[in-house]
């Protein structure tokens, strides 16, 4: 290159650069889909691939994630005709759009939530775009569709940075203070159903609490995040109702209980229970909860008896069927999620079954519940904490990522190994160390942050990337600057 062409070069670059430090920042996609973030726990179908997510994520995207309203926003469509959202249905969308990295999506679908907060600060149930529906009080809050909001907050923390992890802590002392009690005698820590949930005063969690809005492993984020121990005695509580919860033989747990885990009258296993083996499997694959192994272990187990293509759409506890209806995305998706804590031998099995099912298999309910269960068992429903760098360092304001927690938690007694799909066409096997077959090599436990280059484990960390983007840049700077003083 002659001399003159270098400095022109040179001076195209020199302005470029000073375009990228005075731009205002952008918030890059720290964890783009997918990851091969896989879990310090449990086992991994092959069937449930990143290809088989996305086009679950997709399919669901097209038909029930809505700008409708305007300004912005974004809703999930609830598919009953008349135009409206449930606050369930928007927690699973700041999920989703969190994990599959679609920033502008969450940002709308969080703008709308908050848009339809009542008094408590809370997103109203049932809302359309002109606000709360008024024959079913849709002002009112829903914990479920609330703790999925609080914990989509945390996940676009670790995807995005910005100001969303101070967002969720603020969230979160909210959704503690309104839709959480601590029971007496038991002193558990539960869940209301609501804002609206009270007996004379007190939680209605502690006399009927919703089992399927138990979720154990969003608890202990949370008191990471928060640094409120609060959070973490209700994970601890929520694993001791599974136990006294569950029916000694079936393992099923019917919708609501008690504060002591006795069933409340009329309770069966429905369409609100049927997402327990999911929501409860998750603490052991992030943190190795040995008593949520047992409940999700003991319910696939009797699924397994029934046979995965059998299973209906409701049980009594004792396991006698009450449904009738077959093949259905969140029924039979709920157990093949729960099966992830069982053996590589049934969760691929049930996996092979529910990957089958059309992905609108039920409508928003079940199209919203196939794609978060794909979400985990494909491997890529990583904790913000570990995988996302949320650990430690960020209570109290700390610098997100200045401190990781470790994979997995002190309920470490299982001896069960991490299983790690490979991907088709190379994935990720070389880099977590797992099979073709969704085995482990040599009995090893991958490693959950394993690259996800194709195996070659040469892919820098983002805080590696970080650090070697700013040396290059830095050195630009100076070589700028050099010509500037020569000129």
């Amino acid at each position: 290159m002659s001399s003159t062409s270098f400095r022109v070069a040179l001076a195209s670059s020199c302005a470029a650069l000073l375009l990228l430090l005075v731009a205002p920042p952008a918030f890059a996609q720290t964890y783009p889909f997918p990851t091969s973030a896989h879990y310090a726990r449990g086992f991994i179908p092959p069937a449930a691939t990143a290809a088989v997510a996305l086009s679950s994520y997709t399919s669901w995207k097209t038909k029930y994630l809505l700008d409708d309203c305007g300004n912005g926003y974004y809703r999930v469509d609830n598919a009953t005709g008349d135009a409206s959202t449930f606050s369930e249905g928007q927690g699973y969308g700041m999920v989703l759009t969190a994990y599959f990295g679609d920033k502008t999506q969450f940002d709308g679908l969080w703008a709308f939530a908050q848009k339809n907060y009542n008094s408590n600060g809370l997103m109203g149930w049932h809302v359309t775009c002109t606000g709360f529906t008024t024959s079913d009080g849709g002002s009112g809050s829903a914990t479920d569709g609330d703790t999925d909001i609080g914990f989509g907050l945390i996940v676009a923390a670790a995807q995005w940075g910005g100001t969303y992890l101070q967002t969720a802590k603020t969230y979160l002392a909210t959704l503690k203070s309104v839709e959480f009690t601590t029971c007496s005698p038991t002193g558990r820590n539960m869940p209301n159903a609501g804002n609206w949930d009270t007996t004379n005063g007190v939680g209605g969690g502690c006399k009927a609490s919703n089992t399927s809005y138990w979720m154990p492993g969003y608890y202990r984020v949370f008191q990471e995040i928060t640094g409120d121990p609060y959070w973490g005695k209700a994970a601890d509580d929520i694993i001791d109702l599974y136990n006294l919860a569950a029916d000694p033989s079936t393992g099923i747990i019917v919708n609501e209980v008690d504060q002591n885990g006795v069933a409340v009258a009329g309770q069966t296993y429905d369409y609100n229970s049927c997402r327990i083996p999911w929501r409860g499997v998750l603490d052991y694959l992030w943190n190795g909860t040995a008593g949520a192994a047992e409940e999700t272990t003991k319910i696939t187990n009797w699924a397994n008896t029934v046979g995965i293509m059998n299973i209906v759409d409701g049980y009594d506890a004792n396991g006698t069927a009450t449904g009738m209806y077959k093949g259905l995305n969140e029924w039979v998706g709920g157990f093949t999620a729960g099966a992830m804590s069982n053996s590589q031998t049934l969760v691929n099995s049930f996996a092979n079954y529910f990957v089958s099912i059309a992905n609108d298999n039920g409508t928003y309910y079940g199209a919203s519940l196939r794609t978060l269960y794909l979400l985990e068992l494909s491997g890529n429903e990583w904790n913000p904490l570990t995988t996302g760098g949320l650990g430690a360092g960020v209570i109290g304001g700390a610098e997100a990522g200045s401190t990781s927690a470790p994979e997995g938690g002190s309920d470490d007694d299982s001896g069960e190994p991490a299983m790690a799909a490979g991907e088709p066409g190379g994935g990720d096997a070389s880099a977590t160390g797992a099979s073709g077959d969704g085995g482990t090599a040599n009995g090893e436990t991958p490693n959950a942050h394993a690259s996800s280059s194709s195996g070659c484990g040469c892919k820098l960390a983002p805080s590696e990337s970080g650090k070697a983007a700013g040396i290059a840049l830095l050195s630009l700077l100076a070589l700028c600057v050099r010509r500037r003083r020569r000129g």
